[in-house]
């Protein structure tokens, strides 16, 4: 009878677990991330506009190193208070503060406050098939730079984001050979311009 009664009372607290807890739970296990990448953009009416690949890493703190190295590299790095986005080719880096807007910044949804995430977006489950669920966000404020987020996870890895925006342009973003809640990588987070760069300050 005791069991029974722990039983009831526990029901209603798993009746309210539904995609935003758990897609939270993931984020909060998630401390760094670092791997590969695959980026696809795929225009409205259905052809691959770009492709590109290369590295990221990104750690709690709102900070993040984003290099693409193919076909043409470009380097966007914040260290949580400011971005670099660097083009070796014009021997040019822009620098801005960090934006805390969510919908503006996907990345910072692995690097970010997990609470933030429900606050900014709406939560729903897309998919779900085993281990690999797919959720839907969709920005809850104006003027966002996407329409619509799925973000794939394989138990509690991170496997794909999905963008989508309001003309119909989807990017899609494959992630390889992820390493979970490892050292950062020291002074990962800091760009120093090489020489002869131009600096082009935002605020």
């Amino acid at each position: 009878m005791r069991l029974f009664c722990i039983i009831a009372l526990l029901l209603p607290a798993l009746a309210l677990a539904g995609p935003t807890e758990d897609l939270l739970g993931k984020l909060s296990g998630l401390r760094t991330l670092s791997g590969g990448f695959q980026q696809t953009v795929v225009g409205e009416s259905g052809e691959r506009t770009r492709d590109s690949a290369g590295t990221l890493e990104v750690a709690r703190g709102n900070r993040f190193y984003w290099h693409t190295e193919s076909p043409y590299e470009q380097l966007a790095v914040s260290d949580g208070q400011s971005v670099w986005v660097y083009d070796p080719d014009l021997e040019q880096v822009v620098v801005r503060p960090l934006t805390q807007d969510l919908s503006q910044t996907p990345a910072l949804l692995f690097g970010g406050d997990p609470q933030a995430v429900s606050k900014a977006f709406s939560i729903s489950e897309q998919s779900r098939s085993g281990q690999r669920v797919t959720y839907r966000l969709k920005p809850k404020g104006g003027d966002p730079l996407f329409d619509i987020l799925d973000v794939t996870f394989e138990g509690e890895t991170p496997r794909s984001m999905r963008l989508e925006d309001a003309l119909g342009q989807k990017t899609i973003i494959d992630f390889r050979d992820l390493t979970l809640n490892g050292e950062p990588t020291p002074g990962r987070f800091h760009f120093e311009p090489p020489e002869g760069t131009d600096v082009i300050r935002q605020q």
